[in-house]
């Protein structure tokens, strides 16, 4: 067998070159191909992500707590039965005894023809430019028309006068004498009853009263 001549040698080594190089690239072709692919970054934050959740501290579309609600206004203080009627002042004004409740009281119950009422006048009228700061003085008359009432009253400054010619407030507070006093301390008790002939028990009870 006569041996290839070295033109045909270098034929069949570069044609053995060839096919490595085409191996060599089909080889890398199909393990890019066959390798795992890489899911997109949309997918894997669909895959990753749990379901959504809502923090009540960041709801800002509820409203607003409401505050502890204002207590109640204090309810007023009862009357004192003995200080729940009204009557007329001699000015013709109504009066409402509920007007003095929660101070003492003092009540005087006297007729425009009485001498000795008239004598106490001034002694009721300094009483009150005393203590009416702290005691109330109020004037009942009574056993007479009214426009002597009025001109009896006209004469004693200091207690507020009603007009009583009628004699309810007497019969309500049980007066059966003239001049009479009737006291009642804060809580509207009575704590005093006299005639016209114990002007001193009259001033200390309204001294202590006072404070």
């Amino acid at each position: 067998m006569t041996p290839p001549s070295p033109r045909r040698r270098a034929r069949t080594r570069a044609a053995l070159a060839t096919s490595l190089t085409v191996l060599v690239l089909a080889g890398c072709g199909t393990s890019s191909e066959a390798g795992s692919s890489v899911p997109s970054p949309a997918v894997q934050a669909s895959s990753t992500d749990g379901p959504a959740t809502t923090d009540p501290d960041l709801d800002t579309g509820s409203a607003p707590s409401a505050g502890p609600s204002s207590p109640a206004a204090a309810d007023p203080a009862p009357v004192p039965e003995a200080l729940q009627f009204e009557a007329t002042t001699v000015a013709g004004d109504t009066f409402d005894g509920a007007s003095v409740a929660g101070r003492p009281v003092v009540l005087w119950f006297w007729a425009p023809w009485c001498a000795v009422c008239k004598s106490q006048a001034p002694e009721v009228t300094q009483l009150a430019e005393t203590y009416g700061d702290q005691v109330a003085f109020v004037g009942v008359g009574s056993l007479s028309d009214s426009d002597a009432i009025k001109t009896f009253a006209d004469d004693v400054p200091g207690p507020t006068q009603l007009s009583d010619p009628d004699g309810a407030l007497y019969q309500r507070f049980g007066i059966s004498e003239q001049s009479s006093f009737v006291v009642l301390d804060a809580d509207g008790q009575e704590v005093l009853r006299t005639g016209y002939a114990d002007d001193d028990a009259l001033a200390d009870t309204v001294a202590d009263l006072a404070g």
